[in-house]
């Protein structure tokens, strides 16, 4: 299911409802009218484009959150760039500055503009189709708000409320118990397949995060075709659409690397497809060097080669790993052999073709669960928030998280050549402020709480 698509010269227009769910949301060529009117964003011809608008908020932050939040979780390494397509010295390490919030102002406009749409097309009587879009999008941005932070700012659902928002510190449930909502609302207005799987997938992902473990098993096993992706695509009509990863992993830019990551051997191992990498022989080295170390030996990832490669918000594969999860949480009748079955299916589809793998107990089947998330899921803003979310609710009893998923350990101060240790990563360990895994996140921006009275 794409929500967006490319179109010959990287742009797109809305053509009419029907083609909307395939819709790219880079521009159209068309004149600018200039200023509209207030009472006329209701009207049949502009209502796309608030989807179109909410969709762009959340399209053209995503890629390089992506970046920051691989660097989190370790899933590349960084190649010493800070300039074009690289991050700050302190996101080379994971390492997240208190009151800086990437994304946060993106997010919560994709989440404004989505709730003003749901109250402009319900009262002019918008299509099915368009009050769905609203509503999955609206449920999307909070799960992604929910996700990426460790606390709340949150304000009424109604736009024309002006109070400030409330800050609810050390939780995000609330994003999430709204994004049951949006994707619950979302569901009755689906009228296609891919439509219901939209929905079903996200409500699935948020109550995931809240615990909810019967239900998300039950909406997990409703998305039903295994072709089913919801793609957040990316374009090459300006550079804030490009795909982060692709263009900064390019030969030109080299931003990043996959040497020295658990995936680099992985993938050496097994050939497994969903996580390819390989040297190139062109560009042995990245564009840039760390301190203490020196320059770091280029690897590139492979699963994104052009920079209008989309990013895959959920699919079927996810609801697999979903269902075996909530069985392992103790939702439905089944035990840790249903939960592997389920993580085989994902393994040894066509197209991936892995050996099924065994498990003699439930912690062996949480040790797989997990490991075949950060397998399935590489890459796509997800790893360091579900270390994050299992290091917060345990899997079991004295679970290590971190040696299950596995975490490389960059802060043991060795020397190359045996690892790529440098004092970089001592001295800004990874986490908020360098909290650790539970703080695997981004903080609320200092903008926010300067003008947000709720702030303590």
């Amino acid at each position: 299911m794409r929500l967006m698509r490319q179109t010959n010269r990287g742009r797109a227009c809305a053509v009419g409802t029907a083609a909307l769910l395939a819709t790219m949301i880079a521009g159209c060529d068309v004149t600018n009218p200039g200023p509209i009117q207030d009472e006329f964003l209701g009207e049949p011809e502009a209502q796309p484009g608030l989807i179109f608008g909410a969709q762009r908020s959340i399209a053209t932050t995503f890629g390089a959150r992506v970046l920051d939040i691989g660097y989190m979780g370790r899933e590349i390494f960084p190649g010493g760039q800070t300039g074009a397509w690289g991050t700050s010295t302190f996101m080379h390490a994971g390492h997240v500055l208190e009151e800086s919030g990437p994304a946060f102002g993106n997010l919560h406009d994709a989440r404004f503009i989505t709730e003003t749409a749901i109250q402009r097309f319900t009262a002019v009587g918008a299509t099915d189709e368009l009050m769905f879009q609203a509503h999955l999008w609206n449920g999307v941005a909070h799960r992604l708000l929910g996700e990426w932070w460790c606390d709340t700012v949150l304000p009424a659902r109604d736009p024309t409320v002006t109070e400030p928002s409330v800050f609810t510190p050390g939780t995000t449930d609330p994003y999430f118990e709204r994004a049951v909502e949006s994707f619950t609302s979302a569901l009755g207005y689906a009228t296609t397949a891919d439509e219901t799987n939209a929905a079903y997938a996200g409500r699935a992902q948020a109550h995931l995060w809240l615990g909810n473990w019967d239900e998300a098993l039950a909406d997990a096993a409703n998305v039903t075709n295994p072709a089913f992706e919801l793609e957040l695509q990316q374009g090459d009509a300006e550079t804030a659409l490009y795909n982060y990863i692709a263009e900064g992993n390019s030969g030109t830019f080299r931003s990043f690397t996959t040497r020295f990551t658990w995936f680099e051997e992985y993938y050496d191992d097994t050939g497994d497809p969903r996580v390819p990498t390989e040297f190139d022989s062109e560009y042995p080295n990245a564009v840039g060097s760390l301190s203490g170390y020196g320059v770091v030996p280029f690897r590139p990832q492979l699963k994104y080669t052009s920079r209008t490669d989309p990013f895959v918000l959920a699919s079927y594969w996810e609801m697999q790993l979903v269902q075996a999860e909530a069985i392992l949480r103790g939702a439905g009748s089944g035990d840790f052999n249903d939960a592997v079955a389920l993580i085989n299916d994902v393994r040894t589809r066509a197209g991936v073709g892995m050996d099924p793998v065994a498990a003699a107990n439930a912690e062996e089947a949480w040790e797989l669960l997990m490991q075949e998330r950060r397998i399935e899921l590489w890459l796509t803003a997800r790893s360091a928030p579900d270390e994050r979310r299992w290091s917060t609710e345990l899997p079991f009893a004295g679970a290590d998280v971190q040696a299950m998923l596995p975490i490389p350990d960059w802060e043991n101060g060795a020397a190359a050549p045996n690892g790529p240790y440098t004092p970089h990563f001592e001295t800004f360990p990874r986490g908020l402020e360098g909290g650790g895994p539970t703080t695997l996140c981004f903080d609320i921006p200092q903008a926010e709480r300067d003008r947000n009275p709720s702030f303590p």
